[in-house]
This record gives structure tokens, sequence and C-alpha cells, in this order.
């Protein structure tokens, strides 16, 4: 991708629809060099952002906890793009709290969340 700014390209920034999650898995699984069979855990978070261009996913952004429980997004792009991956963070940030209105206090609906998706996307690969 060009250093071009996003508003004059026909990049598209929007939440995750259910029919992304399969193109984000395997975005995930080569940029973190995972093999198709590994099982998802906690580090692939909760897809909130994706970035399409000419029905092509780019990449996308997730929400994680660490290991010292503190809330995390990262952008995972197919090239590195640091202001695409901006983008993607800053919506999906936005779709975080607008979700889980009280995640600065809790983080246990955040977590049954994660733990959920991750089960039936874990199943469903079975």
């Amino acid at each position: 991708m060009n250093d071009q700014d996003p508003k004059n390209t026909n990049i598209e920034i929007r939440k995750v629809y259910l029919a992304d999650l399969n193109t984000l898995i395997r975005i995930y699984q080569m940029k973190n060099q995972r093999s198709a069979t590994q099982a998802l855990t906690a580090h692939f978070g909760l897809p909130l952002s994706v970035a399409i261009c000419n029905k092509e996913v780019l990449g996308f952004a997730a929400a994680a906890l660490n290991a010292s429980d503190e809330l995390t997004v990262v952008a995972h792009c197919i090239k590195e793009d640091h202001e695409m991956g901006s983008l993607l963070k800053l919506q999906a940030k936005k779709t975080l709290e607008e979700t889980f209105t009280s995640i600065k206090q809790d983080h246990t609906p955040f977590k049954n969340a994660v733990q959920h998706l991750l089960s039936w996307l874990n199943t469903c690969s079975n």
C-alpha cells in the first residue's frame, strides 16, 4: 500500500462482519507464523475493525488482554502500513468502548466474549 491518505483512496475501515472471520484468521496465522491446524488462543483477541479495498481485506485490528490483564489493541495488516494500522486501531477502540461500556472498570464481559468466540472458531475449524 502506498503512503496515500486513506481518505483519497477507496479503502473502507469498518466493523468486522461474520463473513470476514476466515480471512482475518488467515491474516493472523500468516503474520504470527502459525499453522492452520493450531487452535486460536486469546492472543487472537476479538476482531473489531477491518480495512477493505476493492473487496479485498488489507488488515484488521483486534482487542485482547495481555499477560498483565491490560487491554491492548493490535493491528494485523497484510503489508506493513503504519497509517492504516493506526486507523484500524482507532476504529477498534471506538467499537470496543461502544460494545463494552464498562470495559475500563470490568474486563469480565470482554473476556467471556473472547472465550466464546475462540471456542466457536476452534470448534468450527475441526
